[in-house]
């Protein structure tokens, strides 16, 4: 009750200009056959609404709407029918290239990826909402060679660039919501949300392809009062990314005060819940709760390589093409604080916790994280490789009736939580278990 009650006064304001007045898609053109290019009527539905003073624009039931880029627009909810489905065009030079923003950095853009299927920048009180779907075309985006990809399969991107990397993306907007839409198939994440002010994600269901690389789930990058809920993630890669991506954004905030409940998340090849990467800023007061994850490739990371590292070689965050690292007086060193994993249940491949900040990563402090009532069956124990420098930054990380039950492990008896957790302090173990007896499930 106070979970529903919470996001409900969130987000009352949403709803007020929602209910001035309803526009059907229909109406302004948009024909459900699956063939017709939408994207000038949908678009002309969303824009007259806002200049209206705002509402619902409809997509109705019944069929396939095919669309390019959409850009929502302020006091407009985007409401897409259960039976309806807005499918993005398969050719991928008419997604419209990120311009120049006095928002956020576009021309630092992930992976030098400037294309989205939606692309909303600094509006206030937008929404995506219905029972409807939102379907990427992904393999539009891909071809098939005789050579297997890194996920294991044949598939491979025909273009890095030339592809819609976000499938819906929110860029310092304000009071945002997503709720019940299905997206399937996205060409590369299937949610971002940068640098945003008070965000609800409510039972979002997200299905990625799993024969196609970066198929990420939920990502939260440096937004602020963000609470997601029951919601189902079914990703190829991380399912949930909570970050402060510094050099997309305009000025460094911390990524604070986020609220995760009642979710099951499932990852393909890479982690069930990420929080943090290389060159990212502060994050704080994040809590997770009654998270199930029944598989993924590793459990939680808390990853932070500099850029001397064999991952420095991936564009993220970007280098090359003219791009050198932002003047370091302009970032914050990373550092967290009260982050909260509460009755978390994960299943891995791998190990469950993989903690490590190379030599060369600006960092202030990891403290006050805890996790309580948790469960992780592994095929490894827990990974910690922190540069000696920095192991005295660590403190309060407390684990209450925690379970570690793994299948292998790289000692020659059964270790403690010392042999895991070697030489960092700031460690608590209360009614903390490790077994050896996990059969990971796929």
């Amino acid at each position: 009750m106070m979970r529903t009650a919470a996001y409900a006064v969130m987000f009352a304001a949403a709803s007020v200009a929602a209910s001035a007045r309803t526009l059907d898609v229909a109406e302004y053109g948009a024909k459900a056959d699956g063939v017709t290019d939408n994207t000038a009527a949908i678009q002309k539905a969303i824009d007259e609404c806002s200049a209206k003073g705002g509402g619902r624009v409809i997509v109705p039931g019944g069929g396939v709407y095919v669309t390019y880029t959409l850009n929502l627009k302020n006091n407009v909810e985007l409401h897409i029918d259960r039976g309806a489905t807005l499918m993005g065009g398969e050719d991928p030079l008419k997604y419209p290239l990120f311009e120049k923003s006095e928002h956020w950095n576009s021309e630092r853009a992930l992976r030098f990826n400037r294309r989205a299927m939606f692309y909303t920048v600094a509006q206030t009180n937008v929404s995506i909402t219905g029972a409807g779907t939102i379907d990427g075309n992904n393999e539009k985006f891909h071809h098939w060679e005789n050579k297997k990809n890194w996920t294991g399969y044949n598939w491979w991107r025909n273009s890095h660039t030339n592809v819609t990397g976000r499938c819906v993306f929110f860029v310092a907007c304000r009071d945002v919501r997503l709720d019940d839409v299905l997206i399937r198939n996205p060409g590369g994440w299937a949610t971002w949300f940068l640098d945003c002010d008070r965000v609800g994600v409510r039972g979002v269901r997200i299905e990625c392809d799993y024969r196609f690389p970066n198929g990420d789930g939920l990502h939260i990058g440096g937004c602020r009062d963000v609470m997601v809920s029951d919601c189902v993630v079914d990703a190829q890669d991380d399912a949930l990314v909570i970050r402060t991506h510094q050099e997309q954004m305009k000025k460094s905030r911390p990524c604070e005060r986020v609220m995760v409940n009642n979710c099951v998340l499932r990852s393909k090849r890479c982690y069930a819940i990420r929080m943090g990467w290389r060159g990212d800023g502060p994050m704080k007061d994040i809590s997770l709760n009654n998270v199930l994850c029944p598989h993924s490739r590793w459990g939680i990371s808390f990853f932070y390589p500099d850029e001397t590292t064999d991952w420095a070689k991936q564009k993220d965050p970007p280098r090359g093409q003219g791009l050198e690292p932002p003047p370091p007086e302009t970032l914050i060193p990373f550092y967290a604080e009260n982050i909260r994993f509460s009755n978390v249940h994960i299943t891995c491949e791998d190990e469950p916790i993989w903690l490590r900040v190379d030599k060369g990563t600006p960092f202030q402090y990891m403290k006050d994280v805890s996790f309580s009532d948790c469960t992780f069956r592994s095929g490894f124990p827990p990974h910690v490789d922190v540069f000696a420098g920095h192991k005295g930054h660590f403190s309060n990380w407390r684990f209450h009736n925690v379970t570690f039950d793994f299948k292998r492990m790289r000692w020659a008896k059964k270790p403690s939580a010392a042999d895991i957790f070697r030489a960092v302090d700031g460690f608590e173990f209360i009614d903390t278990k490790f077994s050896l007896s996990a059969k990971p499930r796929r």
